[in-house]
């Protein structure tokens, strides 16, 4: 089984108004993007950006670093691969279910609400060189 290793270089957090707490009720707006930096026989490196807003606006999250993907070439494949325009490749969901502690811990510190361990749906998947998507 291919295995993901994520180091994250970037945390950024902020509490938007004092007038909403944790259970609060709020809608998520997701930015990502998930850029592969570089390929090889046994895995591949990945960049990627997560940004978490809320509305109405409480508070606002950000986490930028890289991912390592080892395996199997067709292992990696799955993991990169998308099913239909609506969902996001495999790997991406490793990487946020590792990013998902921090995320819930910052919303705890912060007294905002906690987004969904399952919330995101459609990203952007490209290579840092060409900048085409994979999917």
């Amino acid at each position: 089984m291919a295995e993901v290793e994520v180091t994250v270089s970037k945390v950024e957090c902020s509490k938007l108004s004092e007038k909403n707490e944790e259970d609060s009720e709020v809608a998520f707006n997701i930015n990502a993007s998930l850029v592969e930096v570089e390929r090889n026989p046994t895995g591949l490196s990945l960049k990627f950006d997560i940004g978490v807003e809320t509305q109405p606006s409480v508070g606002k999250l950000s986490l930028t670093g890289s991912a390592v993907v080892r395996g199997e070439g067709e292992e990696v494949q799955a993991l990169i691969a998308v099913k239909d325009s609506s969902s996001v490749p495999a790997v991406f969901m490793r990487i946020y279910q590792k990013l998902y502690p921090v995320l819930y811990l910052m919303c705890g510190t912060l007294k905002i609400p906690h987004p969904a361990p399952g919330l995101l749906k459609a990203t952007y998947v490209g290579s840092m060189v060409e900048q085409n998507r994979i999917y």
